[in-house]
């Protein structure tokens, strides 16, 4: 009896150590899919495990690595606050590691696509033409409405919004005029960026007429040396970030990255 348990028991860690040899943990593709939200997916594995995701603009980490109990991760939020450009994303099991790692192709977002991801998280954007310019002109409305191709807001109590304000969590700048702008400003003495053609000010990394910038929370540009995800960059006296060059005898690739 004592043999034939202990045959039996043989046999289940024999089998227990073939289960765990034949998990299949890698993913078969990486795609975008795009509609009223920019949902990152990719194929299910064979055998159950968490995923472990990670967004890229252009060739930059955005936000942190995530993680993702299912087959798809929503990356709205992100690219809204990041702003229309190139994205794409890379994937991997919990389970199977980082050498699983799989990656999306790149999907442009442009700014069109960005309002309407605003749209349907609530609230107007300066894209939302639901406010017709002869509802704007009676005073009767509250929000973003357009004139003559120029974009306004009108506060609850009645007034317009000028100089710097608020929207949705994003920051806009109006002339004393009420009139929202874009592209690069002054102001008190400092230099701001508004993207084109929303208005809204850029936080982190932002591409702009194909130079990397990268802007504080104050909507300052960076400039000199800046540590971002464990790499150096360094931007010059304009905020623009510069490739294949040295700068205080370190290397800079091509990818604006410090290679020791």
């Amino acid at each position: 009896m004592k043999k034939l348990i202990l045959i039996l028991s043989l046999l289940f860690s024999l089998f227990m150590s073939m289960s765990v040899f034949a998990a299949d943990y890698s993913i078969g593709s990486a795609s975008w899919d795009v509609g009223s939200k920019a949902l990152a997916t990719w194929d299910e594995t064979e055998d159950k495990t968490k995923y472990k995701v990670q967004l890229y603009k252009g060739n930059k980490k955005v936000g942190s690595n995530n993680a993702a109990s299912s087959e798809k991760y929503d990356f709205t939020k992100l690219i809204i606050d990041n702003g229309a450009g190139n994205y794409s994303f890379r994937v991997y099991p919990l389970k199977g590691g980082p050498s699983m790692t799989v990656s999306s192709e790149i999907e442009y977002f442009d700014y069109d696509t960005i309002a309407e991801f605003k749209k349907s998280r609530g609230g107007s954007t300066p894209n939302s033409t639901s406010t017709s310019t002869s509802q704007a002109n009676t005073g009767t409305t509250t929000g973003w409405y357009q004139t003559n191709g120029i974009w306004h807001y009108r506060k609850a109590d009645g007034t317009h919004a000028t100089n710097w304000f608020m929207v949705n969590n994003l920051w806009y700048f109006f002339d004393a005029n009420g009139n929202m702008l874009t592209g690069w400003i002054e102001n008190n003495g400092n230099k701001y960026y508004l993207n084109q053609p929303n208005g809204d000010m850029p936080v982190g990394w932002a591409l702009i007429n194909d130079k990397w910038y990268y802007f504080e929370e104050s909507g300052l540009y960076k400039k000199g040396w800046i540590e971002y995800n464990g790499h150096w960059y360094y931007l010059d006296t304009n905020g623009q970030m510069v490739t294949n060059t040295t700068i205080d005898g370190y290397n800079i690739n091509q990818d604006g990255v410090w290679v020791q």
